[in-house]
């Protein structure tokens, strides 16, 4: 698509066809520049003429002016249903042109359609201005002319664009609002695609920036004078009232609330809504006059933009209060028509209950009272000293004057929309609190609820560390005294062995030695023979575990297991380890050992029968062979280095037992033990 009149009829029917994407050339009209480089710019070729949009955000070059020739390249896009606005990629300034001038005709022509999207100056007083409740990046004038109301929207903030568009700072709300009240000429071109739903279909008129406003007319010094009196309002259709300038009003402030808020009790006795502008440093019960821009509801009169000042009118006179029951309150409550003509601007008394309220309610100073279960709004703000004390639950009776909000006056309704009921306190007496809510609430009782939970599982949570740690501390403990038992042990078998050298292998020795000095050489190797078999004994009990058998019997086999050879060993001995201490099983075993060795190296028996019983402390046990036996009367003594029955008896001595031999030649050999465990690790290797 390259005719700008093609792209101008796709905008006017709203439909693309079979073609999305244009390059078009055109002379520049208007732009309008706003937040992050974004604008409209007005295009035109003497035929036609079209606002396409599009984004500088990411150019270098210069903004285009009015008077420029472009050469625009984009594509259409929805801007919601069954509408299309096309929208520049890239751009070219091609030309340069006389700008056109800016058409000059009746508010109701320009406004009608014969100039949208061409530039043109649109004339009227402003009435009001409002931000836009949908963009933060445009403020919206309300203007007057022609007896109708147009809406024109303006940019925040300017985006820094050149000549005749987007030049100039954006419309800043403090500084619109200071026009307030003027005869303007407004430099813009009207927009039939900037609407929205709550504007339906009506055309705005969109203005680039503060310098495309020109005061034809400011405010009047007097704004008072010459004022034309509401007084013959109530004889127009409502919905011409937003279409007036300023008008006068003159009567008595019946109450005030949040400081810009009145009602007005007017000198034919009807009531005004007044809103001013700025907080007017006037009371309640002054005498006054007020001029605004008048609108309603269909019953009562507001003025909206209103400034006012003191009168010498006649004294205020307090009214009567008229005090509602509950059930009173809530039929009114429900009936709006009701409210509307009997309620607006009347002195009540009322009993209710503080309800739930949050931070911004109460530093709004507005707190919500339930009556018969509706909630009414109470406003505090003229009386901040009566909020003293004041929590939800609170039993109050509240004195005030009753507020209606309400909608404009809707073309196709005979009744008002209510938004609320405001009581508005006037004096702080005029408030008294019934009852107040007992401590025990829910919300302290759930409060309470919560932090009992909470201790309970802060509690189980300390209980759980304090287990870990009791837990590790005693895993700790166990390691030291397991560590320190395991050190005693060791010392303990240190001694052990220690006295077991001494009294075995030390004596031997000594024996060997004197022999040597004797010159008997025979019975030193004999000595010193005995000596290397103890020597080899106690080294193996190093080496042995027999004493960690779980049975008695076990410890034994394993023990003999080295010296049988041929011998065949029966053990029967059916008797825990557990039961016995570990001084009293090794004595056993080097006893049993010594015993066995001896009736297979010198008795050469072939079998070897050992048994045996625990009797609480006691040990019994014998070991019987069926050697060649000897005659016990005949034993050789430690001279000849023989110690081996010696050796048995000692380590039962130690144990306060005995060592009984019966033996006879070729008939064998039993030993018959007796020890009593006393729990001393003494004798022996380990």
């Amino acid at each position: 698509m390259t005719q700008l009149g093609e792209l101008a009829s796709i905008v006017e029917t709203d439909r693309i066809g079979e073609c999305s994407e244009f390059c078009v050339t055109g002379m520049v009209s208007y732009v309008v520049v706003y937040q992050d480089r974004l604008c409209h710019i007005l295009v035109e070729d003497g035929a036609a003429a079209v606002d396409v949009i599009g984004s500088f955000a990411s150019r270098q070059s210069p903004f285009p002016e009015p008077g420029d020739i472009l050469r625009l390249d984009g594509r259409f896009a929805a801007i919601g249903p069954g509408r299309v606005q096309p929208r520049f990629s890239d751009f070219e300034i091609i030309g340069r042109a006389a700008p056109p001038e800016a058409a000059e005709a009746p508010a109701d022509e320009i406004m009608g359609g014969k100039y949208d999207f061409r530039r043109a100056k649109l004339v009227g007083e402003l009435r009001d201005v409002e931000p836009s409740g949908s963009d933060p990046c445009w403020n919206y004038l309300s203007i007057i002319s022609g007896g109708r109301q147009y809406y024109a929207p303006i940019p925040t903030h300017g985006g820094g664009g050149g000549g005749g568009g987007g030049g100039g700072g954006g419309g800043e709300l403090p500084e619109l609002e200071a026009l307030i009240g003027s005869t303007v000429r407004l430099d813009g071109f009207p927009d039939p695609h900037n609407c929205s739903f709550r504007f339906l279909d009506e055309r705005r008129f969109i203005v680039a920036s503060l310098d495309k406003i020109e005061i034809l007319a400011p405010p009047p010094d007097d704004p008072f004078e010459n004022a034309p009196s509401v007084e013959s309002l109530h004889m127009l259709p409502p919905e011409t009232l937003p279409r007036l300038g300023r008008h006068l009003a003159k009567g008595i402030i019946t109450t005030i609330w949040q400081s810009r808020n009145a009602l007005l009790k007017m000198q034919d006795g009807r009531i005004a809504v007044v809103e001013f502008s700025e907080a007017p440093g006037l009371r309640r019960g002054q005498a006054v006059e007020v001029i605004g821009y008048p609108s309603t509801d269909g019953f009562t009169l507001s003025l909206s933009r209103s400034i006012g000042r003191p009168t010498g009118g006649k004294q205020f006179e307090e009214p009567a209060v008229k005090e509602l029951s509950e059930a009173d309150m809530s039929n009114r409550m429900s009936n709006d028509y009701n409210l509307k003509t009997s309620m607006q601007g009347r002195r009540i008394s009322v009993c209710g209950t503080i309800a739930d309220f949050g931070d911004l309610q109460k530093e709004q100073k507005v707190l919500p009272l339930s009556v018969a279960g509706r909630l009414l709004d109470v406003d505090f703000s003229q009386a901040g000293d009566a909020l003293d004390g004041i929590v939800p639950g609170c039993r109050m009776r509240i004195a005030g004057t009753c507020v209606l909000a309400t909608e404009n006056w809707p073309a196709i309704s005979s009744g008002i929309k209510l938004r609320g009921i405001r009581l508005v306190v006037d004096r702080p007496e005029d408030v008294a609190t019934l009852s107040r809510p007992p401590w025990w609430t829910p919300a302290r009782l759930t409060a309470a609820i919560a932090i009992l939970v909470l201790a309970i599982a802060a509690i189980l949570v300390w209980n759980r560390q304090l287990r870990r740690l009791s837990e590790k501390r005693g895993r700790e403990l166990f390691q030291e005294r397991a560590a320190s038992a395991l050190a005693e042990q060791k010392k303990a078998e240190r001694t052990r062995l220690a006295v077991e050298i001494h009294d075995s292998i030390s004596q031997i020795l000594t024996g060997a030695a004197m022999q040597l000095d004797a010159g008997e050489t025979g019975a030193a190797k004999r000595i010193l023979a005995s000596c290397r078999r103890e020597l080899r004994a106690c080294l193996w009990d190093l080496r042995s575990r027999a004493l960690d058998a779980d049975g008695f019997a076990d410890a034994v086999r394993e023990t003999l297991a080295a010296h049988l050879g041929e011998c065949n060993a029966v053990i029967d001995m059916d008797i825990p380890s557990s039961r016995m201490s570990e001084g009293l099983r090794h004595a056993a075993l080097c006893i049993i050992r010594e015993a066995t060795v001896n009736a297979i190296r010198h008795g050469k028996a072939r079998t070897v029968a050992v048994s045996g019983e625990l009797d609480g402390r006691r040990l019994a046990f014998s070991v019987v062979d069926d050697g060649k036996g000897f005659d016990p009367s005949n034993v050789r003594d430690t001279k000849d280095g023989h110690f081996g029955i010696t050796g048995m008896k000692e380590r039962a001595k130690a144990f306060g037992g005995t060592v009984e031999i019966s033996s006879s030649p070729e008939s064998g050999t039993e030993v018959s033990v007796l020890l009593e465990d006393n729990n001393a690790d003494k004798g022996g290797c380990i």
